[in-house]
């Protein structure tokens, strides 16, 4: 019978251990996991701030102020008054087609 008690006062133990030993195990991961979260929040502020960041640069850099002044840096000037012609409707077509399938076509009629 003294055995009996012993034993089961061993088995008590261990498992209040184990339970201890869980406990601390998870509220440890728990700890971990929240400075992970922590970091991974200040990662996403730096990031949309650096998102509006290039936002803004992708304006500034699109404002006809800044492509004039680019162009003149690179030598571009406006084009004289009669230089640019302007083409109205779609592109004429030719019937006959350049390809190897054309010429073969154009032999066929000539013959």
């Amino acid at each position: 019978m003294l055995k009996k008690t012993r034993n089961l006062r061993l088995a008590a133990l261990i498992g209040i251990c184990a339970v201890f030993f869980l406990f601390a195990w998870e509220n440890v991961q728990a700890v971990r996991l929240g400075y992970t979260i922590e970091k991974l929040r200040r990662e996403i502020k730096d990031l949309e701030s650096a998102n509006t960041y290039l936002k803004k640069e992708i304006q500034t850099s699109l404002s006809p102020e800044k492509l004039e002044t680019e162009a003149a840096k690179l030598g571009m000037v406006y084009p004289e008054p009669g230089a640019v012609v302007l083409l109205d409707g779609a592109p004429a077509v030719k019937k006959e087609g350049r390809g190897w399938l054309a010429k073969l076509f154009r032999i066929n009629k000539a013959s």
